[in-house]
């Protein structure tokens, strides 16, 4: 058995900001030609192993690129809008029905060659019928391999829906090959380039998400600093007061916290603030407070988004669905008065996905800025599909949005 490579390039460009991010260029050439020269000299490498390589695209751009690759195949997507599952339906019929099938995405240019054969290699081996790469710390990511007996699973796959979903269902039948390369998770489609300053508001899960998200770029090698306008949790590890001491602690870490020690053990906005964000890679500033609570509304004093910044990201709770609006929502008479209901409201999924999308709600003080919606603790199936609905509903008003698990490590 052999293992065909299909990339899948037909996400639409809006999830990227303003421009397509398939064909943004990343050292020296467009991000979708990392993955493409990948492939085609895994195949080079492992003859024995890899088959066909198809690229499914709805792009001219990448019709004329994969030209000039001898033995590439590019599959025109007509069917975009219906999501991934249109892409994985294409490149498994221009695949040969015999052999195990390898799905790779495009965002990702610091994948280690090195992982790709042994990701391959280990997979032929194992006797397992789906493969993908796994991390020391239990994350997993693409690109992922699946046998022909998965063939009519994947030909079934509806909507947004890739083949992760068959790999977290079965995960006794997967090989995961351990990687130690922090390149090979590092995913560009959330943060496009460097010298962003986003700001985090909304619900409770901020101070998780600037980690997670400082953390992630950080391991790839970027310089990270992570501050807040109003009040963080005063961190174990130590933190910069000024920035003399903001330079000194990035000379040993590449991400470094930033704040004034205030009361309750906390860290407030530190003076000089401004002058440090421009420093790093990535800024990323906590701006809102919540009381830990999953949905809020701000009051006129609030967001305490910086003119500096050019990114916001706003977080809402899965948890707060069926429960009372004075339950879930921090400054609820503010979202009561936005929801025109009472305090004694039910939450419901187009509630969370109004507040996410208002200006008078996480939407605050926007403006211009790029923004990004995110759908935290969908922790089960049950409620994935329940944040996936929110999702859609925020996508047809044109906002990109994420539904995630912060608890469990992953997002879509």
């Amino acid at each position: 058995m052999k293992i065909d490579i299909v990339l899948m390039a037909s996400g639409d460009s809006r999830r990227f900001g303003r421009i397509n991010k398939l064909l943004y260029p990343v050292e020296g050439k467009p991000l979708f030609l990392h993955s493409l020269e990948k492939a085609v000299r895994l195949r080079e490498r492992e003859a024995q192993n890899i088959g066909r390589i198809a690229v499914v695209s709805k792009y001219e751009e990448i019709r004329l690129l994969c030209g000039k690759y001898e033995g590439v195949e590019y599959i025109y997507n007509p069917y975009s809008e219906e999501g991934i599952s249109a892409s994985v339906r294409l490149g498994l019929e221009g695949c040969f029905c015999e052999n195990a099938v390898m799905f790779m995405v495009c965002d990702n240019p610091k994948l280690k060659e090195e992982t790709l054969s042994g990701l391959v290699r280990g997979f032929l081996k194992s006797g397992k019928s789906l493969g993908c790469i796994i991390s020391k710390d239990g994350r997993t990511t693409n690109p992922c391999i699946f046998a022909p007996v998965w063939r009519k699973a994947l030909m079934s796959l509806k909507g947004d829906k890739g083949g992760k979903s068959i790999i977290n269902k079965n995960k006794d039948r997967v090989y995961f090959y351990e990687s130690d390369n922090s390149g090979d998770f590092c995913d560009i489609d959330f943060l496009p380039k460097k010298g962003r300053i986003i700001s985090l508001v909304g619900g409770g899960g901020k101070t998780t998400l600037m980690y997670v998200l400082g953390k992630s770029l950080a391991r790839a090698g970027f310089k990270v600093l992570l501050t807040t306008t109003t009040h963080i949790s005063k961190p174990a590890e130590e933190f910069a007061k000024n920035k003399a001491e903001l330079v000194k602690i990035w000379e040993n870490s590449p991400l470094a916290i930033m704040g004034e020690e205030a009361e309750g053990g906390k860290l407030k906005a530190p003076e000089g603030l401004e002058e440090c964000l421009g420093l790093g890679d990535f800024a990323i500033i906590e701006a809102d407070g919540a009381k830990g609570l999953p949905i809020k509304t701000p009051e006129e004093h609030e967001p305490v988004i910086l003119p500096e910044s050019d990114m916001v990201i706003a977080i809402a709770g899965i948890d707060a669905l069926g429960k009372p609006l004075e339950q879930a929502c921090f400054r609820k008479e503010r979202t009561a008065g936005l929801l025109g209901t009472s305090e004694s409201h039910i939450i419901t999924e187009e509630d969370i996905a109004f507040i996410l999308s208002s200006s008078e709600g996480a939407m605050k003080n926007v403006g211009e800025r790029d923004y990004i919606a995110v759908i935290n603790k969908c922790d089960t199936p049950g409620l994935m599909e329940k944040g996936r609905n929110i999702k859609k509903i925020l996508e047809e008003k044109g906002i990109r949005a994420y539904v995630c698990s912060l608890k469990e490590g992953f997002y879509e």
